[in-house]
């Protein structure tokens, strides 16, 4: 066993960490509940933790933010009772744990347009694009579930452009990445259509849909911009604080938020 695991400083250190936490989260449902602040659940694969970084800067406040991540999460498995992160039930057993929340946020897709959908392409022999609408219906299944269970505001937000360039793509940690048969500029393509195809679902059920492609994209080249990509090779999220003023702005202006 490494020293360190037994040393007390760190287990003391790892308590405190975790009562200031939780103080802080007390204090933010107090903020919200005196100042008429709306308490947001936000469901998502791991690119949902800016709106961790978000509620923990307090830059959302009177309003309180509460994160379900299952990480490596996708649209399409959502569609998928046996998907390897079971992401569907995990989600579905958030909403009844915080029965009370308000607004209901669900951020996936970067997974799908990333490494997921390529890879079912690959093994099934068809075009990448045939499995869209699938993916599509996945957030379908989630959305028919919180409104049976009587959630109203729901906003649905859209995938984030890739941050992995080909150079990079060899030091991703996850297998499936490493091994994607797409470059960045395929991934990207993908990650629009699916944003357009999401916004289309949003709109005919009358539901909120923000995203931050506009704010990131490169225009000359097509891809992310690199004000937004992470320093470190082995990480494939956008910066939290370079991407949450973005993401603050369109949640405020969302009409989940204001009725």
């Amino acid at each position: 066993m490494h020293p360190e695991n037994n040393n007390p400083f760190i287990e003391k250190g790892t308590i405190l960490n975790k009562f200031l936490k939780s103080a802080r989260k007390r204090l933010a449902k107090l903020k919200c509940r005196i100042h008429g602040g709306k308490k947001i659940l936000i469901l998502s694969d791991s690119h949902g933790g800016v709106f961790e970084y978000i509620h923990d800067n307090e830059l959302l406040s009177p309003h309180y933010i509460n994160c379900e991540i299952v990480g490596g999460a996708t649209a399409y498995g959502l569609g998928n009772d046996q998907s390897s992160t079971r992401s569907f039930f995990k989600f579905s057993q958030a909403i009844e744990r915080y029965p009370t929340f308000d607004v209901i946020g669900i951020m996936l897709g970067e997974v799908d347009c990333s490494v997921t959908l390529w890879a079912v392409a690959q093994k099934r022999g068809v075009a990448v694009a045939e499995l869209l609408p699938q993916a599509i219906r996945g957030y379908q299944r989630l959305i028919d579930y919180l409104q049976s269970k009587g959630k109203s505001r729901i906003v649905l937000f859209g995938s984030i452009l890739p941050t992995v360039s080909d150079e990079q793509q060899m030091f991703q940690l996850e297998p499936l990445r490493r091994s994607a048969s797409a470059d960045q500029r395929q991934r990207t393509a993908l990650a629009l259509a699916f944003n357009e195809q999401l916004q289309g679902l949003a709109k005919n059920a009358g539901l909120d849909y923000l995203d931050i492609t506009k704010e990131t994209l490169d225009e000359k080249t097509g891809l992310v911009n690199q004000a937004f990509v992470i320093r470190d090779r082995i990480d494939h999220h956008q910066s939290q604080a370079m991407t949450a003023p973005f993401w603050c702005a369109k949640l405020l202006a969302a009409s989940a938020l204001n009725r």
